[in-house]
């Protein structure tokens, strides 16, 4: 079944029942499965290294939504097994099981609350989850100092117990974020293309290559570390390839590679003997890590957004003015130097004040976006199309001849009407084209611009739905 998070709508009872069974049944299994992996890297009694399963949780009930709290309980019963005798359950296992139910079925409730389930990839999401895992992994350790009576202990031991409570339950949680979106990926799209995205994703040369190293630097971290017991010395190591990975590669990859290259060093952490002094500069290492790299992609994400809206109309994906004058002056100096002619069209959509009068603007909005994508789809990739403004595009057709030119109009227009047919028959939409001609209408960007404008308005005046040539009415 392809899991999503726009559930469908449901038709009956039987079916929402249905959902809600399958859905239940991935959330105890997938949460069984995490407390499996984190029993192997166990180093006290009640204490591991490595556990994201309260976290995951946490997560799920903000994907999913408070009717599945009981399912949250439930997992966390079943989740120690087989390890745990649940036939004798007891007031002392109910506690702790109590505890985590619900300081993270809460925490998820207020994610929830305060983000959007369809839109988490964002940098409101990440900040918000960073928030819940320092409060979470807080009140833990509040609550499990007050249970084993605190007054009863050392203050050095008071200090070592709540610490590495502390560090193990926010580890945890941070740790549990890249296995969520893992789990968010495959929830939205289903296993195929889950796999599929990771194939084309990680397994191409350059990045095998930097999860390779960044796996032997970590052995060398953990080797290095084991001599002199100073395993955050050596942790740049592990640091600057990941951070250089999500620089280069974004915040996706950037995650993958340190999960992979942490759960890594933690396994060869546990596995080749360990220190009571390193767990919590490894476990500190783990959390740093992926913090960083959050930080550093979101960095990364705001430049890319600030690029994209510098170069491109938000509404359209187009390319904006500033960027298609830049082009067509670097086109108009390569067609001078080898003689070529070009074409600039002015395109102005018919009809379209009809659209946001009748279906309003959001619709007109759509509407706008999908012409601007079909007007791209009729030109080649060598040319270039922007958004003037409004209902209005100018395309760039470089080293064409007047009649490829008069005949790409023709395209646009039959496209346009269309997709029009397709889209709404509540009004009849259409474009009128001006064309100007390189090098004998203008040599200059901004006098064929106005040029094909004026052919535009020649082509409105004699019936619409056509296209003019400047020379034709001008001369």
């Amino acid at each position: 079944m392809n899991y999503g998070v726009d559930f469908p709508k449901l038709t009956d009872a039987k079916t929402h029942a249905r959902q809600y069974v399958l859905n239940s049944l991935l959330f105890i299994l997938t949460f069984w499965a995490l407390n499996q992996v984190a029993y192997l890297f166990t180093v006290n009694e009640g204490v591991s290294l490595f556990y994201p399963p309260s976290a995951y949780a946490m997560f799920l009930i903000f994907l999913l939504g408070g009717k599945y709290l009981p399912v949250h309980f439930l997992a966390i019963y079943l989740g120690g097994l087989p390890y745990r005798d649940i036939f004798n359950y007891n007031l002392e296992m109910f506690i702790p099981d109590l505890r985590q139910f619900v300081i993270y079925g809460v925490a998820g409730l207020i994610l929830r609350k305060t983000n959007s389930p369809q839109k988490i990839i964002n940098a409101k999401f990440f900040y918000s989850v960073m928030v819940a895992s320092l409060l979470t992994a807080l009140v833990s350790t509040v609550i499990f100092l007050v249970g084993i009576g605190s007054n009863t202990l050392s203050f050095s031991s008071l200090i070592d117990r709540s610490s590495s409570f502390f560090v193990g339950n926010l580890t945890g949680a941070i740790t549990a974020i890249p296995i969520f979106l893992l789990f968010y990926q495959f929830w939205k799209h289903g296993w195929q293309e889950l796999i599929s995205s990771l194939l084309q994703n990680i397994l191409k040369p350059q990045k095998v290559f930097a999860l390779l190293i960044i796996i032997i630097l970590t052995a060398l971290v953990i080797q290095f570390g084991k001599m002199d017991e100073q395993y955050s010395r050596y942790y740049y190591l592990i640091l600057i390839p990941v951070v250089w990975s999500t620089v280069k590669w974004g915040l996706g990859n950037g995650l993958v590679f340190a999960f992979i290259g942490n759960l890594f060093a933690l396994s060869l952490f546990i596995f080749s003997g360990y220190s009571h002094y390193g767990i919590f500069e490894v476990q500190i290492m783990f959390a740093i890590s992926i913090v960083t790299v959050i930080l550093v992609g979101l960095v990364q994400d705001e430049r890319d957004i600030f690029y994209h809206r510098a170069m491109y109309d938000d509404l359209t994906g187009l390319a904006n003015m500033r960027i298609f004058r830049e082009v067509c002056f670097t086109s108009i100096a390569r067609a001078k130097r080898k003689g070529h002619k070009s074409s600039v069209l002015f395109i102005d959509v018919d009809g379209f004040k009809s659209v946001n009068d009748t279906f309003g603007h959001k619709v007109g909005d759509e509407i706008l976006h999908k012409l601007g994508q079909e007007i791209k789809g009729c030109v080649r990739d060598s040319d270039i199309v922007a958004r003037f403004g409004g209902d209005e595009f100018v395309v760039f057709l470089d080293e064409i001849s007047d009649e490829e030119a008069a005949g790409v109009s023709e395209k646009i227009i039959e496209q346009l009407a269309f997709l029009s047919r397709i889209h709404t028959d509540a009004v009849e939409l259409g474009a009128s084209i001006g064309i100007s001609l390189y090098p004998r209408d203008g040599t200059d960007i901004d006098t064929l611009i106005r040029k094909s404008d004026d052919a535009m308005y020649v082509a409105k005046k004699d019936g619409k739905n056509s296209y003019r040539i400047y020379g034709d009415h001008h001369r």
